[in-house]
């Protein structure tokens, strides 16, 4: 072949080269310290994003898609329309939190798409990146082929680099699996922890889940997972904003954890207006009498605690549809408990399961409970599948800030972030814990408090002289491993049970339930997890583990200074019994957590020569 020849097949291939990609857009994000990044990437009039670790892929090319009854999906034949970008430095302020200030500081971009022949419908997608993972979400304003419509399906893909282990579960309070990506069931729910070997990566969802269906995510094609609806579709009337999509990366899965906040960044600020009524703390569950209920109060005051209690059938059998949720039963006078428990600087929480919320008018009923003076409600058994199940349990929460009362939502349900909005909403349940089954395996827990919590706080209601207890000194770190703004302590154990001397109890007593810093000082997921929060000048410590073993916990988080240690561990004639060792420590000391199978190891720590606290 000739010079000329050769050379004139060059500018052909080129020339085809460019007519083929000539629809090729590509705009990256980077995160604030440069370590993630998201890339959106049109392709011949296909819509993909990118993720990064440091250089590294995590995601490759995944496909963004919508899909509309009666139309064809949204997901191809579109153009650029325009794009613009936003940076923002910021910090906020928990009501209540893990930390007393959480960063928000991300770099934003947007763009705004347009089909480039047809009906020539828009879509928007907005991206963020933070340092602590990334996000993104659809967002479609009304026009004239878009509204009143219905979306029978969001197709996010998540493609994986590799066939990675899944920490899988596809009910909130099932055990988890871990299984490869290719042999994971179907309908797992969010948040989904992934383990590749040199990071950890999780899949959230973020926002108000107000007017659309849950995440799930199912298997896809090769290493992939794509989004879906738990159940139903998604009826759109005007514009549409879905819930963030969020990628969250770390090289130790308890970094994704201390990121937890993440979430409520994502999330819409307060919309309830004045937030002193609501106030965190510990509780404990009463028998079904008004008389039980003083008692709990008096030992409430006794042990610093903030609450009493009265679980399902306080207002009769809670499946009962007769049952009146403003009429208790004859042996519980609510109001006098409730009189009885303010006086002594108590507060009343009642339970109220989501039949007697919708049979009966809430509104109704949840002023009637604030007449009454309860302080507080736990929602039971909440649907959380369908876009109907989200408007309602929206409802009811803004109902309760109305009337001012505190929520805890029990059994199904996982945040998203909306804490932040409706900061009366301290916990969520959306857990297997101590309440739920009589045998949870150690290994299941150092699961639970990994992926599980990468959602924000949850309630596992620990409890102590219960026969399921295997290992008191596990309970007690189980107040400071899993997070929660209202602790639900010795569910299973009445007051009466306490005619000994339970020393090691203090540590409960002492423990704050909100905190000004909460770190993952080491951790391996279904192994042992150790984590320390700080309230004060004070902080307190809780490891757990599966496996016998010996955790060294260093101290460098502690300010300058001197301080007392207070460890409380099992003893070593009974591992139900816990023995305190008391040490003066700095920051330059390490810890040496000695723990058998199944153990915990709780530790209060306080600035030396504080008299009142060395009892």
């Amino acid at each position: 072949m000739r010079k000329t020849d050769v050379l004139n097949l060059i500018l052909v291939c080129c020339l085809l080269l460019v007519s083929m990609r000539l629809d090729a857009k590509s705009l990256k994000l980077v995160s604030p310290d440069e370590n993630q990044s998201i890339t959106f990437k049109l392709l011949d009039g296909e819509l993909f994003y990118h993720v990064e670790y440091k250089g590294k892929t995590v995601l490759g090319d995944s496909k963004l898609s919508l899909s509309i009854e009666g139309q064809d999906d949204l997901n191809k034949n579109f153009k650029i329309k325009k794009s613009t970008s936003d940076s923002k430095t910021n910090s906020w302020k928990p009501v209540v939190g893990s930390k007393s200030v959480y960063p928000d500081i991300y770099n934003e971009l947007s763009v705004q798409l347009v089909e480039k022949d047809g009906d020539k419908r828009e879509i928007g997608l907005t991206f963020r990146a933070y340092n602590e993972g990334l996000a993104f979400r659809y967002e479609i304003d009304s026009q004239d082929k878009l509204k009143n419509y219905t979306l029978s399906s969001e197709n996010s893909e998540f493609q994986f680099t590799d066939d990675h282990y899944v920490y899988f579960d596809d009910y909130p309070q099932a055990d988890y699996e871990k299984v490869r990506l290719s042999a994971m069931p179907e309908n797992a729910i969010r948040p989904l922890l992934l383990e590749t070997g040199s990071v950890y990566i999780a899949i959230a969802e973020a926002g108000s889940v107000e007017h659309y269906a849950p995440l799930k995510l199912n298997r896809s094609k090769k290493n992939c997972l794509i989004s879906g609806f738990r159940s139903g579709k998604v009826k759109v009337t005007q514009a549409l904003t879905t819930p963030w999509r969020v990628i969250m990366v770390a090289e130790q899965p308890g970094t994704l954890v201390e990121h937890h906040y993440l979430l409520q960044n994502l999330s819409p600020e307060n919309a309830i207006g004045e937030t002193d009524w609501i106030k965190p703390g510990k509780c404990w569950r009463s028998g079904l009498t008004t008389e039980e209920g003083k008692a709990i109060v008096d030992q409430a005051v006794k042990w610093n605690y903030q609450y009493v209690h009265y679980d399902a059938g306080w207002y009769g059998p809670e499946r009962d549809r007769k049952s009146n949720p403003v009429k208790p039963i004859p042996g519980i006078n609510i109001t006098e408990i409730t009189r009885y428990a303010k006086a002594n600087g108590v507060g009343v929480i009642c339970y109220i399961n989501k039949i007697a919320i919708s049979d009966y008018d809430m509104e109704n009923t949840f002023k009637t409970y604030e007449e009454w003076g309860i302080s507080g409600l736990k929602f039971g058994f909440v649907d959380w599948q369908s876009q109907e199940d989200m408007a309602f349990l929206y409802k009811a929460i803004r109902m309760a800030a109305k009337y001012h009362m505190i929520v805890d939502i029990h059994d199904n349900y996982r945040l998203t972030g909306m804490e932040r909005t409706y900061p009366n909403l301290l916990t969520v349940e959306g857990i297997l814990g101590n309440e739920e089954k009589t045998t949870n395996e150690p290994y299941n827990v150092l699961i639970t408090s990994f992926a599980r919590m990468i959602a924000g706080a949850g309630d596992f209601t620990p409890c102590y002289l219960n026969g399921r207890v295997i290992s008191r000194s596990w309970q007690l770190a189980l107040g400071i491993v899993f997070y929660s703004p209202l602790q639900y302590l010795h569910w299973y154990d009445g007051p009466q049970k306490y005619t000994g001397t339970y020393p090691e109890l203090e540590f409960w007593q002492k423990m704050p339930v909100t905190w000004d810093d909460s770190k993952v000082i080491n951790g391996e997921v279904g192994e042992h997890m150790t984590v320390a929060r700080k309230s004060g000048d004070e902080w307190f410590i809780g490891s757990l583990t599966n496996k016998a073993r010996s955790i060294d916990i260093p101290l460098s988080f502690l300010d300058k200074g001197n301080y007392t240690a207070k460890i409380y561990k099992e003893s070593k004639d009974d591992k139900k019994y816990v023995s305190i060792e008391t040490k003066n420590v700095n920051s330059l000391r390490t810890l040496n957590a000695v723990m058998s199978d199944g153990s915990g190891y709780a530790v209060w720590i306080f600035p030396e020569n504080t008299p009142d606290k060395q009892d």
